[in-house]
């Protein structure tokens, strides 16, 4: 798993270390054994895991500078790309965010397996985390994985982020379509689009882009909407 990993990061011309790798290590195998009992993900076989979970996660790092920063990653799930991204950036403090209290226990075991001082987790609703004053408007960087359409996304992950910060989105081919239908959201939640970084996942066919907004002004006090709005009636 080792080997692969390295190589394929360096192929997207991110060297990792010995003390990264594992790390990397230890997280792959507390996850599939995880797995067995607690639904984590349905990507097993280590190619796999390694291309779409591990390297596409930390494809950012290609293209923008975390350390020292503050960094949310909402919807985390498995912790993906938040533990991942910690992994390589042992200086940037990550806040690892999502719904369900079984996923941020798998993460905190992760975090003190793999030595990660730099994690701290967070149980809750983005629409409920995006109103406290803890964290709403306090991190450089916003980053999701999560499944969700782009005006959805930008209403969970917009609040997060500071003025003249940024919110990642990671996302494929539907990309054009969905900012399309965002128009109105960005308007809204006074955000742009500051830059598309396209790739494809070594050794395979698989596309993704990153779609990088930038936060131009303060938000509306009235956004994010209460639980479950957005999805129902996205912006």
């Amino acid at each position: 798993m080792k080997e692969f990993l390295k190589k394929s990061a360096s192929a997207l011309s991110i060297e990792l270390t010995d003390e990264m790798l594992e790390k990397f290590q230890i997280y792959f195998d507390f996850l599939l054994e995880t797995n067995k009992s607690l639904n984590l993900t349905a990507i097993t076989e280590m190619k796999d895991v390694v291309l779409k979970h591990f390297v596409d996660s930390i494809s950012i790092v290609s293209y923008f500078d975390l350390k020292g920063k503050k960094v949310i990653d909402v919807g985390t799930g498995a912790g993906f790309p938040g533990i991942p991204l910690a992994i390589l950036n042992p200086d940037t403090e990550f806040v690892l965010a999502d719904s369900l209290k079984k996923r941020l226990h798998f993460i905190d075991q992760v975090t003190e397996k793999c030595d990660l001082k730099n994690v701290t987790t967070v149980h809750g609703r983005a629409e409920d985390l995006g109103q406290d004053t803890m964290y709403r408007e306090r991190f450089d960087y916003c980053v999701s994985r999560a499944v969700a359409s782009l005006p959805v996304l930008l209403e969970l992950c917009i609040p997060f982020v500071k003025q003249n910060g940024y919110f990642i989105s990671y996302k494929s081919e539907t990309l054009q379509q969905e900012l399309g239908q965002a128009k109105h959201a960005m308007q809204e939640l006074n955000c742009s689009l500051y830059q598309e970084y396209s790739y494809t996942l070594p050794e395979t066919d698989y596309y993704r882009v990153l779609a990088a907004f930038s936060k131009n002004g303060p938000l509306k006090k009235k956004y994010p909407r209460q639980a479950g709005k957005p999805k129902r009636n996205p912006l």
